[in-house]
């Protein structure tokens, strides 16, 4: 499912002259509900006006980030009515969310604006809207998006880069120094080097003189492809979370 990331809150004046400190959010009883509603119609008025009462268009998760309340939003596939409020926000045309809070007790006072500045309140719900009581209370923009995916693929190209060198320092290491002599054979009886009697020395190349093998020449590529690997990965991660964020 195709999550949407939308500021809900900050901590300056909104369009009814309240400021709301965000690190003043309690948010846990909402996390563990996570409705997510069209115009804050939680279906209370169905009672009295005979409507069907309306249901949730989707979930959501808040959290604070860069001093401000946001929220992911993910919306009921297997709801229409839903499916159609995602279509009209992945298109652009609605855009917005607004809070339903409750202001706690001994947390709030009066502003210079005829509003209230507030240090401590209860998030109760989160809706998308077509007029928000907060102007910045939108969608994140596309390049906030294209920022986040250059700053994964960045980071997993330099985790798969360590990774490569780290290999190809161990296989260094696990190499003999070219200054060290082989061990000698131990000496036989006359002094000389032992001579295998069944493989006379005729003067031939060993299997020391042979060329490389291929699974040889693959290992010291190896290191290469990684990199080559990491790259490729990155480039086909950016194209796949593009594809996503244009659907």
């Amino acid at each position: 499912r195709r999550v949407y990331t939308f500021k809900a809150s900050d901590g300056d004046f909104d369009r009814y002259s309240d400021r709301l400190s965000v690190k003043g959010w309690r948010t846990d009883a909402y996390n563990a509900n996570g409705v997510v509603l069209f115009n804050h119609d939680d279906g209370a008025h169905a009672a009295w006006t005979g409507v069907a009462p309306a249901l949730p268009i989707g979930k959501g998760r808040v959290y604070t980030e860069n001093n401000a309340l946001m929220i992911d939003i993910e919306f009921d596939d297997d709801d229409d009515f839903a499916k159609r409020v995602e279509r009209k926000v992945a298109k652009g045309i609605l855009n917005a969310v607004s809070v339903r809070y409750l202001m706690l007790p001994g947390h709030y006072r009066a502003n210079e604006r005829g509003g209230f500045d507030c240090d401590a309140q209860e998030l109760l719900e989160v809706s998308i809207v077509t007029i928000p009581g907060n102007a910045r209370a939108v969608r994140s923009k596309a390049l906030e998006d294209e920022e986040l995916v250059e700053r994964i693929a960045t980071r997993v190209a330099e985790r798969l880069g360590n990774r490569a060198e780290e290999k190809a320092a161990d296989e260094d290491n696990d190499k003999p120094d070219a200054g060290e002599e082989q061990a000698e054979e131990p000496a036989t009886g006359n002094g000389d080097a032992p001579a295998d009697e069944s493989k006379p020395n005729t003067g031939e190349p060993t299997s020391a003189d042979a060329p490389k093998a291929d699974d040889e020449e693959d290992e010291e590529a190896k290191g290469l492809d990684d990199a080559e690997a990491a790259k490729g990965f990155v480039e086909a991660f950016k194209v796949y979370i593009r594809g996503v964020y244009k659907q």
